[in-house]
C-alpha cells in the first residue's frame, strides 16, 4: 500500500522534463506567431513597441505573468540579450519570481528612460497634420498616443487632441462630428480621412474643367 501511495504522490507532481516539454512547446507556438526581436542596439528599435506586441501575443496565449517574463526574454537578442542574462544574475534572491510587470519595469528603464518616454509625450502633445495626409496623420496620432496615456483615457479628450492637430480646413469638419453620440476616434479618423479625399477629388474636377 505504502509503494503505491508513492507511485500515486510521484504521479501527481510535476515533473521536471515534463516543465522543460511545456515551454519548449510554449516557445515553438509562441515563434510561430511571428514576435518581434529586440536587439537593443538598433537606432530604429521601439521598445514599448517591442513590449506591446509580445504582450498582446502572450496574452492571447494565456501565458501566466511569470511565463510572459520567461518567453519574451527568448526576443531578446545581442546587446538587449546580454542586459537581460546580467540584470537577472544579479537579481537579489528576495526580488521573488520574475513576474511580467518586473520584467517590463527593468527594461524600460533600460532601453526606454523616462526623459526618453518624456520627449515622446511632447511629440504626441505637439503632433499635427503638417504636410501629411489624414491618413498618415492618424497612423503617427495612434503610435504616439500610447506614450500619454493619461492624456486620451477619456474619449472626448482623445478626439479633441485629434481635432486640435488636423489641418485647418478640417478642424471644423471634426469639431461638427464629435457632436454626434455615437463618434469615437476610429469614426473620427475616417469622417477625415473621408471629407480630405472628397474635397481633392473635388478639387481636381474643378482642374480640369479650368
Amino acid at each position: 500500500a505504502q509503494a503505491m501511495m508513492v507511485q500515486a504522490n510521484w504521479e501527481v507532481m510535476p515533473r521536471p522534463h515534463q516543465q522543460v516539454t511545456t515551454m519548449a512547446s510554449r516557445l515553438r507556438d509562441f515563434t510561430r506567431m511571428n514576435p518581434p526581436t529586440f536587439y537593443g542596439s538598433k537606432v530604429d528599435e521601439d521598445p514599448q513597441e517591442f513590449l506591446d506586441e509580445v504582450y498582446k501575443i502572450l496574452f492571447a496565449m494565456g501565458v501566466s505573468t511569470t511565463g510572459k517574463a520567461k518567453v519574451a526574454a527568448y526576443q531578446l537578442k545581442d546587446v538587449a540579450q546580454a542586459w537581460f542574462v546580467q540584470w537577472r544574475d544579479n537579481r537579489p534572491l528576495r526580488g521573488g519570481h520574475l513576474t511580467w510587470e518586473i520584467f517590463k519595469k527593468a527594461f524600460l528603464d533600460r532601453f526606454f528612460p523616462r526623459e526618453k518616454r518624456e520627449a515622446k509625450v511632447v511629440e504626441f502633445i505637439n503632433l499635427r497634420q503638417g504636410g501629411m495626409s489624414v491618413l498618415e496623420y492618424s497612423l503617427k496620432f495612434t503610435k504616439l498616443s500610447k506614450y500619454a496615456p493619461s492624456l486620451v483615457s477619456d474619449p472626448r479628450d482623445e478626439m479633441s487632441h485629434f481635432a486640435m492637430g488636423v489641418s485647418d480646413d478640417l478642424q471644423e469638419e471634426c469639431h461638427s462630428a464629435m457632436l454626434h453620440d455615437n463618434m469615437n476616434i476610429s469614426r473620427l479618423m475616417v469622417h477625415a480621412q473621408q471629407v480630405e479625399e472628397a474635397r481633392a477629388k473635388r478639387k481636381s474636377r474643378d482642374a480640369k474643367r479650368e
